[in-house]
C-alpha cells in the first residue's frame, strides 16, 4: 500500500479513538470521576483510545503492524462496553426511555448514545482492520477481500440490530422502583391507526387515586403525559369495594396481553393487589363489566381532581414494544426483569 493509500486508513481509527475517548469522558461525568478500582476491563477501556492513535501512526508507514493495532483497540472499547451492559440492567437502550423532565436525564441519554455510537465504529474498526489482515488471494466478487468495506459495516449494522432487538423489550425505563400496593388499576385503551388513546386510573388503600392520559402514536421517539390526582369520597369507596368482587376481573391471564394489532380497536384492563391483569378488547371478544366502566367514568369527572404538569415518556422502540402491560404502570427495570433460580436475566 502507498503513503497516501495508508494515510486515508488511519482516519477510521483515529474516528473509533475521538469517539472512544468522548465516551470515557462521558462515563467519567456520570461517575464524578474515575473508577474507584481499576480492573482489568477498565484499564483496557482507558488504554483504547491510545492504542488506536499509534495504530493510525503505523499505518502511514507499516500497515500490517497498524491494523493489529487498531483491531485491538476497538476490540478493547467494546469488550468494556458489554462487560457493563445486561439486558435486564444498565441496559443502554433503555437508558434512552429515560422519561421526565428532570435536565439530569439528559446527561444519561447522552452517555446511552456515546455507547451505541462506540459499539458501531468500534466493531466497524475491528471488522475492517480485520479484513485488511486477510491474504490478498482472498477475494469477493473478483476483489481481494482486503480491500472491501462494505463487509465491516454491514457485519456492524447486523451486530447493532440483533443488539437492538434482544435488548430493547419489554418496554421499560431505566429506573428501579419499591412501589407501594395498589388496590385497583385500571387502564382504557382507544387504538386509531397509529394512535393510542390510553387512560389510566391506579386507587390506593388510602383511597388517593391517579389519573394519567396520553395521545402516544406509533413511530414516535417521544409523547407527553398529564397526570392529576384525586381522593374517593364514601360513594365511591363503596363503589369500588362492588368493582373489587365483579366475578369477571377474576378471569385474569398467564401470559401479559399484547398490544391492539388492529387498525380500529378498544382494551380494557385491571389489575389489583394479586398483581394478575384481565384483559377485555374488541380482539379478544370479552366485553368489561358495565359497573367497572361506570365507575371508571366517575373517575374520570370526579370534581377532586387535581391536574399536575406534563412530562415527556420516550420511546427508542417507537411505540412498538410499549404495551399494556408498561400502560398500566410497569415501567421500572425490576417490575419487567429479573433474575431466576438459576442466575439467568428473565424479562417478562
Amino acid at each position: 500500500m502507498d503513503a497516501k493509500s495508508n494515510l486515508k486508513s488511519s482516519l477510521l481509527p483515529i474516528s473509533c479513538a475521538v469517539i472512544v475517548a468522548g465516551m470515557f469522558m462521558s462515563y467519567v461525568h456520570l461517575a464524578q470521576g474515575g473508577p474507584s478500582v481499576w480492573t482489568f476491563d477498565r484499564i483496557g477501556f482507558f488504554l483504547s483510545p491510545l492504542v488506536l492513535i499509534v495504530s493510525a501512526l503505523f499505518l502511514a508507514r507499516k500497515s500490517r503492524i497498524g491494523f493489529v493495532l487498531a483491531a485491538i483497540g476497538s476490540a478493547l472499547a467494546i469488550l468494556w462496553v458489554f462487560g457493563t451492559e445486561s439486558r435486564a440492567y444498565r441496559n443502554s437502550w433503555i437508558a434512552l426511555n429515560a422519561s421526565g423532565n428532570d435536565p439530569v436525564l439528559l446527561s444519561y441519554l447522552g452517555d446511552s448514545l456515546w455507547r451505541i455510537v462506540s459499539i458501531a465504529v468500534s466493531s466497524t474498526t475491528l471488522i475492517w482492520a480485520g479484513t485488511r489482515l486477510f491474504p490478498s488471494t482472498w477475494q469477493i466478487r473478483k476483489r481481494p477481500a482486503n480491500q472491501r468495506m462494505w463487509p465491516a459495516i454491514a457485519v456492524s449494522l447486523i451486530s447493532i440490530l440483533a443488539w437492538f432487538i434482544l435488548f430493547v423489550s419489554p418496554y421499560r425505563q431505566p429506573i428501579i422502583v419499591d412501589a407501594v400496593a395498589q388496590e385497583l388499576g385500571i387502564l382504557h385503551v382507544q387504538k386509531d391507526g397509529l394512535t393510542f388513546h390510553e387512560t389510566r386510573v391506579t386507587i390506593y388503600h388510602d383511597s388517593r387515586f391517579f389519573l394519567i392520559r396520553n395521545d402516544r402514536k406509533l413511530l414516535r421517539y417521544s409523547f407527553m403525559e398529564r397526570p392529576y390526582e384525586g381522593v374517593l369520597d364514601d360513594d365511591l369507596r363503596a363503589e369500588l369495594k362492588a368493582v373489587l368482587g365483579l366475578p369477571e376481573l377474576k378471569r385474569t391471564q398467564d401470559k401479559s396481553p399484547r398490544a391492539l394489532m388492529a387498525r380500529k380497536g378498544e382494551g380494557w384492563y385491571t389489575e389489583t393487589s394479586t398483581f394478575a391483569i384481565t384483559a377485555f378488547t374488541t380482539e379478544n371478544g370479552l366485553s368489561p363489566p358495565d359497573q367497572l366502566v361506570k365507575f371508571f367514568r366517575k373517575l374520570e369527572n370526579s370534581p377532586s381532581n387535581k391536574s399536575g404538569p406534563e412530562y415527556v415518556v420516550r420511546d427508542v422502540c417507537l411505540g412498538f414494544c410499549y404495551d399494556p402491560k408498561a400502560g398500566l404502570g410497569y415501567r421500572a427495570e425490576n417490575q419487567r426483569c429479573g433474575y431466576g433460580l438459576d442466575r439467568r436475566e428473565r424479562c417478562y
